[in-house]
């Protein structure tokens, strides 16, 4: 599921970067646009990745899976026809271990590997958010009790939200 998340957050607003100092006029920005990007951002966020870059039609899925994730929350339901078009065409095997995995290597195997996590995170949608802070844009699932966690990192944007809220209120 984590690298399902980090694939989803690979568009982002500019507060995204927790150690940024993003002004108000920076805009979105995706880090599948260019191969190296992507693999860098992945790998910098634990996720393992193959060793080659992706090819652009793995990068266009890796877009299509964000999208969909990305989309869940404001959706009432269920599989995008792109999306849908990825999982129809993954294929697996079970290791001699017993693991369930990719039957092919490479990008398209981890691509493959994606559709397992965002099957069950379409079932448990009512739980995925986006961060409060409107200069960040992380998506995350909610898993307080009360489902009602407002930030992707309490003490990274949910402290700046805080802060900012605090300084308006400061007399000049």
């Amino acid at each position: 599921m984590a690298d399902l998340m980090w694939v989803a957050n690979t568009r982002h607003g500019p507060a995204a970067h927790w150690f940024a100092r993003p002004s108000s006029d920076e805009g979105d920005h995706d880090h599948l646009v260019v191969p190296a990007d992507a693999v860098r951002y992945l790998a910098d966020h634990h996720v393992e990745v193959p060793e080659s870059e992706p090819t652009a039609r793995q990068l266009a899925a890796l877009g299509v899976i964000s999208d969909m994730v990305r989309g869940l929350p404001d959706s009432s339901g269920g599989w995008t026809d792109a999306a849908e078009g990825l999982r129809s065409q993954a294929r697996y095997r079970i290791a001699t271990d017993g693991q369930l995995g990719a039957a092919v290597p490479g990008w398209d195997g981890f691509i493959d590997d994606l559709m397992l996590p965002l099957t069950e995170l379409v079932r448990s949608r009512s739980r995925l958010a986006m961060c409060g802070n409107q200069d960040c844009r992380l998506v995350f699932v909610d898993e307080s009790k009360s489902h009602t966690r407002r930030w992707c990192d309490d003490g990274g944007c949910g402290n700046r939200v805080r802060l900012r809220r605090h300084r308006r209120r400061m007399p000049d």
